[in-house]
């Protein structure tokens, strides 16, 4: 069911009081307003009043009496009959996430390179632990993210960024620090194993395209360090810039970490710089309300012990 039927419907029956079902359904099984009663905790008068209400919605009787009990009418039946399934599967619904025991899915929201660099020692832990759970992670351009919407409105249960975000309703961490290297490729015409200002100065460059303050501020320290770079290609994805790299003669700037496992793959080599930026630090964010989660707390155990592997 998309969302505007859905808030097409609500809009159908705003006013109704759902309770009212619960009631009916109760009198249906037990053909009796007191037992009905009894289930609820509540007085007879009560359900009674209730009842009469229904009557008055459905405009019909929906029970009537036959000796000691009740008996429902045809349109009492029908009603059962399409609110049985429903109330079955909400129920179960309820259950599923009062459970805590129960398997859960929890989204996790950051870039892709964030995912590549975070997610796979945590899922690795996962697999060899009790924790039931399924990870999924939701993948956007940092410049596009707005982390205090997507906790408030639960579009992900953590978010890892290079950008901290405090609130009284949120935990914020420090996760991990990232060291960015200069690379090219490996038969670069012009460059060695160091970089100088004046190869930068000489040589075409790419930029990673990202609203992340983190890189950004590792790029600014660049800037004033190097001077102006001639840029030839730019791009969001450190995939795209590291292999324009290997067919280029362009410099690029990427985290030490993949420039060593992108160099097992890529035409690439790692350039030695007396220039040494501050790390870009990734944070985890998450609601503070989710601790109240039994599953979600375990997941968090795993996940901080999985820093040390990084």
């Amino acid at each position: 069911m998309s969302d505007n039927t859905l808030l097409s419907n609500i809009d159908k029956i705003k006013g109704f009081d759902l309770n009212l079902l619960l009631t009916f359904e109760a009198i249906f099984i037990h053909q009796s307003v007191s037992k009905a009663a009894s289930l609820f905790g509540i007085t007879p008068s009560a359900v009674s009043q209730s009842l009469t209400r229904l009557r008055s919605f459905f405009d019909d009787p929906l029970f009537v009496r036959e000796g000691k009990g009740l008996v429902a009418t045809t349109v009492a039946e029908n009603l059962h009959t399409h609110l049985s399934e429903g109330f079955g599967q909400l129920i179960n619904s309820l259950d599923y996430f009062k459970d805590t025991s129960t398997k859960s899915k929890f989204i996790i929201h950051s870039t892709a390179y964030g995912a590549m660099r975070i997610l796979p020692p945590i899922c690795s832990k996962i697999e060899t632990t009790n924790l039931r759970c399924e990870i999924s992670h939701i993948s956007a351009d940092a410049s596009l993210n707005n982390d205090e919407d997507i906790l408030i409105y639960r579009k992900a249960d953590i978010i890892f960024d290079t950008k901290p975000y405090y609130s009284f309703s949120t935990v914020t961490e420090q996760f991990i620090t990232e060291q960015t290297v200069p690379i090219c490729r490996k038969d670069h015409p012009r460059l060695g194993s160091t970089l100088s200002i004046e190869d930068i100065a000489r040589e075409n460059a790419t930029l990673l395209m990202t609203g992340s303050e983190g890189v950004k501020r590792f790029q600014n320290d660049v800037l004033e360090h190097f001077g102006e770079r001639e840029f030839s290609f730019s791009s969001s994805s450190i995939i795209a810039i590291t292999a324009i790299t290997e067919s280029t003669d362009c410099i690029s700037f990427i985290p030490l970490w993949f420039a060593k496992k992108a160099a097992l793959s890529f035409n690439i080599k790692t350039l030695e710089t007396d220039f040494v930026a501050d790390p870009v630090t990734f944070y985890m964010t998450y609601n503070r309300s989710s601790l109240k989660n039994k599953n979600f707390t375990e997941l968090l155990k795993v996940i901080n012990g999985c820093k040390e592997l990084y």
